[in-house]
């Protein structure tokens, strides 16, 4: 694309302001030297805060990158300057703001809102997660977004812009695409089916979480920002359906959001796939294929969740030399998802598929915790069930759990089983795109079992850490982060575990053990069979799941090494074998000085071999 040409080295005449029609031409020439001339006349009036986290350095010269759309850009205006589009055009207590709107109005450039909330609502959001997190946040109103005419030098209005020192940065946008691998179909092994819901170190121990109270994802809500949702298909309607937040319109269809809902609450039933927290609610919104809007699809999420909730970015964004990349990387990306974390909602974002090295130099040091953090996880992706690297994640120090980057069985696709457009299901789910929704379906039954037991929401960071330090370590390859192991987690803390031990055969016998902090008070009960859809809810211990005929076992307060149990014999009755004998559900007063009043524990099944 020719560049338009530049001021000459004689001074300009300015002349008045012309609608679209004119010459663009003289208009990029009269627009670049009023700015230059306001630049060199006026100090702005903004400042920058100091505890904020760093964002990218105005370049000498901005690079314009295969990735990079060619109408769009990103404009962040100085803290403290208070600029605001009115009417059309820009003010603020700084006196460049008005040169910048008529620089932008002579080039026929339209500025709009990066973010559709109110500047009130954003404000107020800024200041409760301020206060919440103690974490200095960016300002949301002073972001805005750019769109070009034709013909006119995406670089060359960039540095321009940067010239403004009431300018924070302007810089291009880049593309945005689904973080999924290719993989032939008919190449993967189905006899798995969802291995990734098993115990450690092959699985995450998802069944183990959906049994505990608060394990199921009940109350705590999921946004999906991403696209490409068949919101209507069998396994996934009875929490997706219409439920559509943001940016018009419905419906998105398509297989990749499909495929990520499939993972956390594909529907407990015969048939299909279940989710790793299939009683969680879900919210759907879009960035409508086009990078420039996933700020605005964050916030949208924001909009709509509490804190406790989570947030799931199945995107991979291509506007760095390395690309793709993790979205984060985009300066207003990353501002959005801090206000998200400091606000108490959880972040989950793919890691990409560059098979890039999050560390390199050329990322200018945005993967650096030391240097920034957004707060959310960034997941990366193994070989499928084994605990190497795939070569195609990207990776580094900053990410920070990972999931099964192939042979994923899910919803969508129709690889495994098509029975039409509501009815498709796939073992080759792939990517970063499948390890996110492991990774996340694990920490939302971890986020829910927390609440359950101890009364209060877990922190994003103090999740984010309690995952990483109890995960099952990778065994090969550049590090993506550990899988997430539930189990191990729940045991970290203390929580109340019934565990089953025994001769596991008819005429043989079972212990069942009720673990938790020496002192409290414990009733074992057992039922023979379990509500593992819609549990009775007795707060504030949490939810209920035994079902059928209930015996009170035992009991007590728990031992000096912390365990109260009951041991009976298992008829010898041969038609037992490969059965439910039933269940055996603790209840835990909490009398130790631990957090909370008392809690439900975890539903353990004695199953007969």
């Amino acid at each position: 694309m020719p560049s338009p040409p530049l001021c000459p080295p004689a001074p300009c005449r300015l002349k008045p302001r012309r609608g679209r029609g004119h010459d663009p031409r003289r208009t990029t020439c009269l627009a670049l030297c009023l700015g230059g001339l306001l630049t060199s006349a006026v100090t702005a009036q903004g400042h920058q805060r100091a505890d904020l986290p760093p964002l990218t350095p105005k370049p000498d010269h901005t690079r314009v990158l295969p990735g990079h759309e060619l109408d769009t850009a990103v404009i962040k205006f100085l803290d403290g300057s208070r600029v605001r589009l009115q009417g059309g055009s820009l003010s603020g207590t700084d006196p460049q703001a008005e040169a910048v709107s008529l620089m932008l109005e002579q080039l026929g450039v339209q500025i709009r809102r990066l973010f559709p909330q109110p500047d009130a609502v954003l404000d107020a959001w800024r200041a409760r997660a301020e206060s919440r997190s103690g974490e200095a946040l960016h300002d949301l109103t002073l972001f805005y977004s750019l769109h070009l005419p034709a013909g006119l030098d995406l670089g060359a209005l960039c540095d321009q812009l940067n010239r403004f020192e009431v300018v924070r940065r302007a810089w291009p946008v880049g593309s945005v695409s689904d973080p999924v691998a290719t993989f032939v179909a008919g190449a993967g092994d189905y006899s798995g089916q969802q291995g990734y819901r098993g115990p450690a170190p092959v699985g995450v121990d998802a069944d183990f979480g959906n049994a505990y109270s608060g394990g199921l994802g009940t109350g705590i809500t999921i946004a999906d920002v991403e696209t490409g949702w068949t919101d209507d298909h069998e396994d996934i309607a009875h929490k997706a359906q219409g439920n559509y937040i943001g940016l018009c319109c419905a419906p998105y269809p398509g297989d990749h959001g499909t495929a990520v809902l499939g993972e956390l609450v594909g529907e407990h039933q015969d048939t299909g796939v279940r989710g790793l927290v299939y009683d969680a609610d879900i919210l759907l919104s879009t960035h409508q294929g086009f990078a420039i809007n996933i700020p605005a699809a964050i916030t949208n999420a924001i909009a709509a969740l509490t804190a406790g909730d989570f947030l799931v970015l199945e995107v991979q964004c291509q506007d760095a030399p390395l690309g793709p990349h993790p979205c984060e990387w985009d300066d207003a990306i990353f501002a959005s998802v801090r206000l998200a974390t400091a606000s108490g909602i959880h972040v989950y974002s793919a890691a990409g598929n560059g098979g890039h090295d999050l560390d390199d130099p050329s990322y200018g040091a945005k993967f650096d915790r030391t240097v920034r953090d957004s707060g959310a996880v960034i997941v990366g992706a193994s070989q499928g069930s084994t605990l190497t690297a795939a070569s195609f994640s990207n990776h580094g120090s900053r990410l920070d759990l990972h999931g099964w980057g192939s042979g994923v069985t899910s919803a969508g696709y129709g690889d495994l089983f098509n029975g039409g457009l509501r009815a498709t299901y796939t073992a080759l789910f792939s990517g970063t795109s499948s390890a996110t929704p492991i990774v996340a379906g694990a920490a939302v039954q971890l986020a829910g079992i927390h609440s359950q037991v101890t009364g209060s929401a877990i922190a994003p960071k103090e999740l984010r850490s309690l995952m990483v330090n109890t995960g099952t370590a990778t065994t090969s390859g550049p590090n993506i982060g550990p899988r997430p192991d539930v189990r191990a987690a729940v045991e970290s803390l203390g929580f109340p575990i019934v565990n089953v031990s025994g001769t596991l055969v008819p005429g043989g016998s079972y212990t069942a053990t009720s673990n938790g902090a020496p002192g409290d008070g414990c009733v074992m009960v057992f039922g023979t069979g379990i509500s593992d859809v819609n549990p009775i809810s007795v707060p504030p211990y949490g939810y209920f799941m035994l079902a059928g005929s209930l015996t009170r076992k035992k009991s007590g307060a728990l031992d000096l090494v912390g365990q109260l149990s009951y041991s009976e014999a298992i008829p010898a009755d041969p038609n037992l074998s490969g059965t439910t004998l039933g269940y055996c559900l603790t209840w835990q007063r909490f009398l130790s000085g631990q957090p909370g009043i008392g809690a439900f524990g975890n539903v353990a099944a004695i199953e007969i071999q």
